[in-house]
Formats: structure tokens, sequence, C-alpha cells
């Protein structure tokens, strides 16, 4: 069987309204080698029935069920049987934009990184906004990034999966897994522990995501959930706090930024 270049990770519950563009939008992508492994989490709507449908019509998709247990649960199923050479994530209930996995599988391969972090539009309605916090192409070791991240851990652009590229030999070499029963910041978790292990960081400015902001997507929900919840709000913060110091640590360079990392704890609550 022919290794897939990349394989696509997609969870997803209660998405039958939403999956069918986001699917779409990945299967359409200029790009060979691929394979979607979606896994729904035990949704009680006609996903499953949906999914079925999509993998008789591309032999690519592959759809997984289980009984739900989360998004990082689904996630850590989706990575057991990822096949590709590298990894990319996408929620549900957005879409990739023509020429996104091209436009970082290249990036990857010209630099050998071990990941790549791109750009996004941020979709509210009509309106369409640039987000790209490091409006640069440059391709660095890994504790060159460290600088800005120290900085900037609480954004968006180093916290979420959808804007960026893996590599699976890292994943499995470290076992780089998702914290189940995280309800907030598991993204942000699994990039610190990645970042562990890899020495080589790409930035690209091009847009590769279309993030939907709405009130039912995935990562407002999310939010909202933390609101309703102060005190688990406060121990989660305080465990992603734990997993960036744990990433400095491994880097050898925790001494250098421990009197500046505390402040993650305070940015991440002015911002969410």
């Amino acid at each position: 069987m022919v290794q897939p270049v990349v394989s696509v990770v997609i969870p997803v519950y209660n998405g039958e309204k939403v999956l069918q563009a986001c699917v779409r939008s990945v299967l359409e992508q200029d790009a060979e080698g691929m394979e979607l492994i979606i896994v729904d989490d035990g949704s009680t709507d006609g996903t499953w029935a949906l999914l079925e449908r999509l993998a008789a019509e591309d032999g690519r998709v592959r759809p997984i069920h289980q009984a739900n247990g989360g998004v990082s649960s689904a996630r850590n199923t989706a990575l057991r049987h990822c096949r590709g050479e590298f990894i990319r994530f996408v929620d549900a209930d957005d879409v990739l934009p023509p020429g996104s996995m091209r436009t970082l599988l290249e990036k990857a391969r010209d630099n050998g990184s071990d990941l790549v972090i791109a750009g996004y539009t941020e979709v509210v309605g009509p309106m369409r906004t640039a987000r790209c916090l490091r409006k640069c192409e440059d391709t660095m070791p890994c504790n060159d990034v460290l600088p800005h991240l120290n900085v900037w851990a609480n954004s968006f652009y180093y916290g979420v999966l959808w804007n960026k590229l893996f590599r699976r030999e890292i994943i499995e070499k470290y076992q780089v897994a998702f914290i189940s029963g995280l309800n907030w910041g598991e993204d942000f978790a699994f990039v610190c522990r990645y970042l562990a292990g890899a020495e080589k960081v790409s930035f690209t400015q091009a847009l590769v995501y279309d993030y939907q902001r709405n009130a039912g997507g995935m990562t407002v929900k999310q939010f909202f959930d933390c609101a309703r919840h102060p005190f688990a709000n406060c121990r989660m913060k305080g465990l992603l706090f734990q997993e960036l110091k744990t990433l400095y640590i491994r880097r050898g360079v925790y001494s250098k930024y421990r009197w500046t990392l505390w402040l993650y704890l305070f940015r991440v609550t002015l911002s969410n």
C-alpha cells in the first residue's frame, strides 16, 4: 500500500450540516497523496450516514466511529490510524482555501521543516480578516522561535492546530498526544509537546485556513464552557502553563525565561 503524503484529521460531533463543505474543501486541494481520517465522536444526528456516503464516493475518506469522548479523544483515535508523512488538523465547521495544502507541503519539503506555521483568515459572516502574527517566510531552529512564543503564547497563531503542518514521525517518536478531558486549550498543549521534539520551524504569510468565527463553532463553544465554569477554567490555564513551562525546560532554556514565562497566565486571562 502506498504511503499517503499527508493525513488530514477531522474530529466531528453532530456536524451533519457543516461537514460536507469542510470535506469538499479538503478533497479539492491540489495536493496528491491525501487521506482524510474523520472521527465521528458519537454523533446523534446524521453525521455517520453522511460519512459513509462520502467514503463510498471517495476512497481517500476513512471514517471512524466511536462513543462520545470529546475532541481530544477523537483526535487521539485519528492519530492512531494516520499513515501520512505529514499530519494536518482541520475542524469540521471550517474550510481550506484553494492551494492551502500545497503551500504547507512545499514549505516543509523545501526547508526540511518539522513544523510549518502559517497565516489564516478569520471569517465572521461576510467579513474576512487576514491574521498572521509573524509576517515572514523564515525557517529557523526551534529554540529561535521560543522568544516570540514567550510573548505570544496566548495567541490563536500559536495556540491552534489548524494553521500548522506536523510530521507524523515526531508525533510518534515523542508520543505526542492530546490530553483527554481537557475542554479548552488542548490544541496549545499539543503544540507545546510537539515543539519539545521539533528542531526546525518554518513560517509563511500565506493564508491557509478559513476559520469560521460563529456562535456555533467549536472554538467559541469551548470559550463559553470555560466562562460557565470559572474554577475549572483556572485549573485548565494552570495546566497549560505547566505544559508551556515543560517545553522550555525540555529545550534547555527555562532559566533564561523563568521570570517572564509566568506572564502567560496574565495574558491568557485577559484575552480569554
